[in-house]
């Protein structure tokens, strides 16, 4: 199963480590932006060349999970993952639920029915993911 991982550079050593999870599981990454993290200051070019990237990497996933908070380049992504849907499951992860909550953080696109929130420790949800079977049998991780 090909995925993508989503998130803010604060969370960059988290999507790492999932991303080792999920790899020695046989699964493969669409693109690896962790490789070379923020490219805002490289150029336009170099910036374009990413975005393009990155999306194609979203679109071509099975499987994208979002780990919040991320910032506009994770909710760019996440409505890139809504769009192309028909060929995917995806997942919003949040550690608290905070982001969740129905008020001025929440963002209306974490609630679109093709979208599953997940609010766990961190620990659990990589312990959720290399114990299921992750594919078109999987069982849903559901809220908590």
């Amino acid at each position: 199963m090909r995925f993508y991982i989503s998130t803010g550079g604060m969370n960059a050593g988290r999507a790492i480590e999932l991303s080792e999870i999920l790899k020695s599981r046989g699964h493969e990454l669409t693109y690896d932006w962790m490789a070379h993290g923020d490219v805002r200051r490289e150029g336009e070019i170099r910036m374009g060349e990413v975005a393009f990237n990155e999306l194609r990497a979203v679109r071509d996933a099975e499987l994208v999970i979002a780990l919040l908070p991320g910032g506009a380049g994770t909710h760019t992504e996440l409505g890139q993952a809504i769009a192309t849907r028909g060929n995917k499951r995806i997942i919003i992860w949040s550690e608290t639920g905070s982001e969740f909550s129905p008020d001025e953080r929440t963002c209306v696109f974490y609630f679109h029915p093709c979208c599953e929130r997940v609010v766990c420790p961190f620990d659990e949800l990589l312990r959720r993911l290399d114990t299921e079977q992750i594919g078109s049998d999987i069982t849903r991780i559901h809220e908590e």
